[in-house]
């Protein structure tokens, strides 16, 4: 008896953490979208704005740009990923 409990227990936290992931996945990716969308910078190789990058691991997500000169462009006051963290800010707030 308890074992069914603690599996039906188990499958219900799995189930929220791979909808969590999900969800993750899915800002992770307007957030990258809005990146290269939103970028000012101009783009010359095409590799700083196809360096943008998602990754979700431990239900957390984090966002960044590759490119070995993406911070320089961003301290020169360019869009690298600021776009991209405006919107998670917004999504966040507005699901709390």
């Amino acid at each position: 008896m308890y074992k069914d409990i603690d599996a039906e227990i188990e499958d219900f936290f799995k189930q929220g953490e791979e909808e969590i992931d999900a969800y993750l996945s899915s800002i992770g990716e307007e957030a990258v979208e809005a990146n290269k969308r939103d970028g000012n910078y101009h783009n010359r190789t095409g590799r700083l704005r196809n360096s943008n990058y998602y990754k979700v691991s431990e239900h957390s997500l984090q966002i960044g740009n590759d490119a070995p000169y993406a911070s320089e462009v961003s301290n020169r006051g360019y869009n690298v990923i600021d776009s991209g963290i405006q919107l998670l800010k917004k999504k966040v707030e507005d699901n709390l």
